[in-house]
């Protein structure tokens, strides 16, 4: 047979017949589902063009918003995504039906490659109630959401100023000696395992971690467009991605083997022991939880949301504390009057170092370093405010269109942590202050990012002095995940002045 039809090669062809296809698709989407409105949408590639039109995905999400409203249609490759924006909005959808968008639309690539599908942020129904029923009864047990869990967290706060003042007032990288205080808090509650700073295995995980998250974009980008995935090279970093997915399942692993072996009933210690012990009075079937592929995936997601997001936010705040001084002054001078300088800062000061909180409060808004919140999904065909949303289309909330809205903040461009104090000087805590989100299946870990934020960073600001290196001065440059790329910063013992 030739292999020319109509004067087109076979390939020209399935290129023309797939670019049809879609477009009849994407008008059988918009009339068929009425689905809210939205940029025009092109055949392949989405609104690809749409979203990377500028290095702060943030700026174009309120671009879009203002002009199509709260909930618009974005076409990421040529899946249709809506996006809820603003306050209103996301507590409509969000909070007051979290019932009805309890779901996860299908995983995608990088979650796939990450978890198998399988972790506690990316499974539905009962399977995900089981999950999260069982995380959160274990992880209570050894102290996670209490306050005995404090003593752990002190016991990483007092290392991470040991690293830190080892480094003899020599600029470093925050996330650095960060990352491993904050990892061996969740260390403890699923290994019942401390790591040195210095643990070889321990810093690859952790990188991994990093490396996995800096290539995430380009992967959700492969995952709408898959054809990408055939680019020679690894331009879009899929085989980096799995490279690092690897060095963290390989560590998981070894450390499953590890309890397996010495595995005793009499003695649950930790996360990995209490599934074990599940494991071993489980039986088979379609909904059951309690295998090694689920134990690594749920491992795997409570690292990823337990570090990075507080370690990122810890290093946003050095940045801010070593570009406004008078800021890190004012909180150093209250921690010095109701603490003092002989011992850590501890939960039980929280009340009285308001203007602290009020700090670490402002960094969590300024940087709304999730912009997206994780993806949710109708559990049945659903309507929005006039606007009809088939059941498992993925669902966006778009965070930084609340924390960012001048209606509500009236200056959200300046960093002023007064916002979050009233004129009696107690701390205002606004129901637009959405950082996890807030619903059916809010971010578990959220009491105790709380509690890490707060430990750390006044212990930071009550040791030493944040400040740029000699002859540099520290600038925004996020590269439009909103983690701050890399920067050194000087720490000055106050105890040495």
């Amino acid at each position: 047979m030739s292999s020319l039809i109509f004067g087109l090669d076979i390939f020209t062809t399935s290129l023309v017949l797939l670019v049809t296809f879609l477009a009849i698709l994407f008008f059988w989407h918009r009339h068929h589902w009425k689905l809210p409105p939205g940029p025009a949408w092109f055949p392949l590639v989405g609104n690809i063009w749409e979203l990377t039109s500028h290095p702060d995905l943030r700026i174009t999400l309120q671009r879009l918003q203002k002009k199509y409203g709260d909930i618009y249609t974005l076409y990421l490759g040529p899946v249709p995504t809506i996006v809820v924006c603003g306050y209103d909005a996301i507590r409509e959808i969000f909070i007051k039906r979290g019932i009805e968008f309890s779901d996860r639309p299908a995983a995608n690539l990088p979650i796939i490659m990450f978890n198998g599908g399988k972790g506690i942020g990316s499974v539905s129904g009962d399977i995900w109630k089981n999950q999260r029923k069982f995380i959160l009864v274990t992880l209570r047990r050894f102290g996670f959401g209490r306050y005995n869990l404090e003593d752990k967290i002190q016991t990483e706060v007092k290392l991470f100023v040991s690293e830190i003042e080892n480094l003899n007032q020599t600029p470093f990288k925050m996330m650095t000696p960060i990352q491993t205080g904050v990892g061996n808090v969740i260390s403890h509650l699923v290994f019942g395992a401390h790591f040195s700073h210095n643990d070889p295995r321990f810093k690859i995980m952790m990188d991994g971690f990093d490396s996995f998250v800096h290539y995430l974009s380009a992967g959700y980008l492969v995952s709408f467009m898959p054809i990408l995935r055939f680019v020679p090279g690894d331009l879009f970093g899929i085989k980096n991605i799995a490279k690092q997915i690897q060095v963290i399942k390989d560590f998981v692993n070894e450390l499953i083997e590890e309890h397996v072996n010495k595995f005793d009933e009499r003695n649950i210690a930790d996360f990995i022991d209490a599934f074990i012990s599940e494991m071993n009075k489980q039986n088979d079937g379609e909904n059951n939880i309690f295998t090694k592929e689920y134990l690594v995936a749920i491992i795997m997601d409570i690292f990823l949301a337990g570090t990075v997001t507080t370690s990122t936010t810890i290093t946003w705040a050095s940045f801010y504390l070593a570009t406004r001084p008078d800021i890190q002054s004012r909180i150093f001078e209250e921690i010095k009057a109701n603490v003092g300088m002989e011992r850590l800062p501890s939960m039980k000061d929280k009340q009285s170092l308001v203007y602290t909180e009020a700090f670490i409060m402002e960094v969590l808004r300024m940087t709304s370093m999730v912009v997206f919140s994780i993806s949710h999904a109708p559990v049945t065909d659903v309507w929005i405010r006039g606007f009809h949303i088939p059941k498992g289309m993925q669902i966006f909330p778009d965070i930084s269109s609340v924390l960012s809205d001048p209606a509500i903040w009236g200056d959200p461009a300046n960093f002023r942590p007064e916002r979050f104090v009233s004129e009696e000087g107690t701390l205002l805590k606004p129901a637009e202050f959405i950082p996890f989100l807030k619903g059916r299946r809010n971010c578990i870990g959220a009491s105790l990012a709380r509690m890490e934020l707060f430990l750390f960073i006044s212990a930071l600001v009550q040791r030493f002095e944040i400040m740029p290196p000699e002859g540099e001065t520290l600038e925004i440059n996020d590269g439009g995940t909103h983690a701050p790329q890399p920067f050194y910063i000087l720490a000055i013992s106050r105890h040495a002045k």
